[in-house]
């Protein structure tokens, strides 16, 4: 006889993997069986916890359905006494890539909603099975440590926290359990559409649940594959703080200890510093790294997700590549009275304002060759001219009047966005 989750079990399995509920608590809710099974359980857990519960859905517009199913959620959010929005998606005719761009249209439109409402979070209803799908995929395309790790319980993505509550639990029982409590769910048809990567491997992961390659092994893998990127992380960072260091906003290694570093550290650690650099949300894949730590060992330079890697006395130099900024401009307005008081940013990297009392439109923009040959010591920085090139400039009528970061007392402040003493931490669970 099978025995259904009691309400008490899947609680305790949600408060073992994110503890207790914050105050604010938004919950994502699709109208599938995984998530309306998240929204009732955590509903009884807001009431015990006294959090604020929230609901939103999200619409892609990409089935007739979708407006309908988003109505189905709504009702019943209201029946539990929840709020519930609907975040549409408005999707460009010439989509390349359809399901990536609306996952990232899903999570980009959360993180507004979960910042207009003031969550803590917003969970999303991944359960063990979701998790062994993704183990599956990353393992068909050769994933190192990190990717094997599957989904993890949290991230940070698009300015929220988002947890997956559920990743001990299995679909069957989520169903069991709203079974028992008469509760209903959408069963979406695109999870039956072989089209997709997804249902075409956990078509695959049932037919290789006889040889033991199950839901309960795929996961232990992650939780095994967590253990050692843990491990690995911690090795990066003392690696980091050992060989490394920032100057001029660009990361610095020492060459002769980047060469000791096994491997897989060396590969995060140029990871870290191109992330750094680029503020990228996402590694670039292994194998170009992996090009780039041989010609390293070589004595060449390399470039990489729009940064420049250089060896130049003794040091591993990581900067912008000038070809990916030259053309990136923000202009400094005069403001109320005459008067520039608004910070400009340029790269997404770095803030920049005027002196007190400036009056004139001036445009941010890269050095390159033209301003840094108006620089007369800029031999004193000792730093590859190439890298130079690619920091900010401040330019007024055509003419370089400011480069903030080689010039302390042109009077123009400049800070930067990332911080340097995290840098190291960029790659870490890439």
């Amino acid at each position: 006889m099978l025995l259904t989750p009691t309400e008490e079990a899947l609680t305790s399995a949600i408060r073992a993997r994110i503890g207790p509920l914050p105050e604010k608590l938004g919950v994502a809710v699709s109208g599938g069986s995984d998530s309306v099974a998240l929204m009732h359980v955590l509903a009884t857990m807001a009431r015990a916890e006294d959090t604020a519960l929230a609901v939103a859905t999200v619409d892609h517009g990409l089935r007739p359905e979708s407006r309908r199913e988003a109505e189905f959620v709504a009702q019943q959010a209201h029946d539990l006494g929840l709020s519930h929005q609907t975040l549409t998606w408005q999707h460009p005719a010439d989509s390349g890539n359809l399901q990536a761009e609306a996952r990232a249209a899903r999570y980009r439109l959360l993180g507004d909603w979960a910042r207009t409402q003031g969550l803590g979070a917003v969970a999303v209803g991944h359960t063990a099975d979701d998790q062994a799908e993704t183990v599956l995929m990353r393992l068909r395309r050769a994933s190192g440590v990190a990717g094997l790790c599957g989904m993890p319980t949290c991230h940070h993505r698009d300015g929220i926290d988002v947890l997956r509550p559920m990743l001990d639990l299995r679909r069957s029982d989520l169903r069991a359990y709203l079974t028992a409590r008469d509760v209903a769910w959408i069963e979406d048809p695109s999870n039956l559409d072989m089209k997709f990567e997804r249902v075409r491997i956990r078509d695959a992961l049932n037919a290789l649940e006889p040889l033991g390659l199950t839901v309960d092994a795929l996961t232990a893998v992650a939780d095994n594959m967590r253990m050692a990127n843990r491990a690995l992380d911690s090795a990066t960072r003392t690696a980091a703080a050992s060989i490394g260091q920032i100057r001029l906003g660009m990361v610095v290694l020492d060459c002769a200890g980047f060469n000791r570093l096994e491997t897989e550290i060396a590969r995060r650690l140029l990871v870290s510093a191109l992330l750094h650099t680029n503020g990228a949300a996402y590694p670039p894949r292994r194998a170009p790294v992996l090009d780039a730590l041989k010609a390293l060992k070589e004595g060449r330079g390399a470039t990489l997700q729009g940064c420049h890697i250089l060896v130049r006395g003794g040091a591993i130099w990581v900067g912008r590549e000038y070809a990916s900024v030259q053309h990136s401009a923000c202009a400094l307005l005069p403001g109320e009275g005459g008067v520039a008081t608004m910070d400009a940013t340029w790269d997404a990297a770095w803030h920049i304002k005027a002196p007190a009392g400036w009056s004139r439109r001036v445009e941010i923009r890269a050095l390159g060759a033209e301003g840094l040959a108006e620089i007369p010591d800029w031999r004193s920085h000792d730093a590859p001219r190439a890298l130079l090139k690619s920091l900010p400039g401040v330019w007024c009528d055509g003419q370089l009047i400011a480069a903030p970061l080689l010039q302390e007392r042109s009077g123009w402040t400049i800070a930067a966005i990332r911080q340097p003493e995290t840098w190291a931490l960029s790659a870490l669970s890439h």
